[in-house]
């Protein structure tokens, strides 16, 4: 399939922008098409952008439920980890960034990016993230890649197994 990408040719920073909008819809597509119920978030500025019903554990007790904020990114050779900072024509670059910050589940529960060709979808708990650096290589993502597995049992003891199983002791 011919990857169909800006063939209008908008300006590159409006086109960033309409991109990730566009990514965080068809990540909640994919979500819905896989039975987890989605919504966007309330606030479009915040720290995550849709909040997924998701499960404790989904084989034993799927009445447990439980709502977790994602954070959309778009992925290509790396995944960042950090908002507060956008892209655009009218954005003034300040380096680093006095508003930048590394997510932490006080912002989000996980980060979900999806690869600008492929539309794979790469699953990250942000606890995960918290001894990498401000993004990720698409190399250590592909151990996450449609694990929705994750999002059927999202428990404290699950999630450190699977850590362990792909990345080893923290």
């Amino acid at each position: 399939m011919e990857h169909i990408v800006n063939i209008v040719g908008q300006e590159e920073g409006l086109f960033s922008a309409m991109l990730g909008e566009a990514h965080q819809h068809i990540i909640a597509g994919l979500l819905m098409r896989a039975g987890f119920p989605v919504a966007t978030a309330p606030v479009r500025t915040g720290a995550y952008d849709l909040i997924i019903t998701a499960y404790r554990n989904r084989a034993s007790k799927p009445e447990e439920q439980v709502l977790l904020r994602a954070q959309c990114r778009t992925v290509e050779k790396t995944m960042k980890l950090i908002g507060g900072t956008r892209g655009g024509v009218d954005r003034q670059y300040v380096r680093p960034s006095p508003k930048e910050y590394k997510y932490t589940e006080e912002h989000n529960d996980l980060v979900i990016g999806i690869h600008k060709q492929t539309l794979d979808l790469y699953i990250v708990p942000t606890r995960f993230t918290l001894n990498w650096g401000k993004s990720v290589s698409i190399a250590r993502l592909d151990l996450l890649k449609w694990r929705f597995d994750l999002l059927l049992n999202w428990r404290d003891d699950y999630l450190e197994q699977v850590y362990r199983e792909l990345y080893g002791s923290r």
